[in-house]
């Protein structure tokens, strides 16, 4: 049985020139969550228990690295974007990580930066992204 190794993901933040992705230096972990919200369909005839049905999706993107400096195009352009909450497009992508291994593709916004500057420990980030529109491409799994 084949099994899928974390490795073999990256994410992608756009450049300045559009069409042009760089790769965040020093990622670990990646995650990508997609949940549906929930309606209540519930009415007296289904008591005691509640009926729902699926909503809306509610995607986010999580990427935790080791800050990984200088990259300019990358974590500092992440940094930038935050900043100034400007939303921009994302990708990840399979390896062998060329222009056409996108799996996923959004302009999202970055909602969380986050830092730690631990004790005897590198420098380690996390970036939160949630979509600012629907995902161009969605073909993870």
């Amino acid at each position: 049985m084949a099994k899928k190794l974390g490795n073999n993901y990256r994410l992608y933040i756009q450049s300045a020139t559009p069409g042009t992705y760089n790769v965040i230096a020093g990622q670990q972990d990646l995650s990508y969550d997609r949940k549906s919200n929930q309606i209540d369909t519930s009415d007296k005839n289904n008591a005691p228990y509640g009926t729902s049905a699926a909503g809306l999706f509610d995607i986010s993107v999580k990427l935790d690295g080791i800050a990984d400096l200088p990259d300019a195009n990358g974590f500092t352009r992440a940094e930038t974007l935050f900043k100034a909450q400007t939303a921009e497009k994302f990708q990840i992508r399979k390896t062998p990580f060329g222009n056409s291994d996108q799996i996923f593709e959004c302009v999202c916004n970055m909602v969380e930066f986050s830092i730690n500057y631990g004790q005897n420990d590198v420098v380690k980030y996390s970036l939160g992204l949630a979509p600012d529109s629907a995902p161009t491409v969605d073909a993870l799994s």
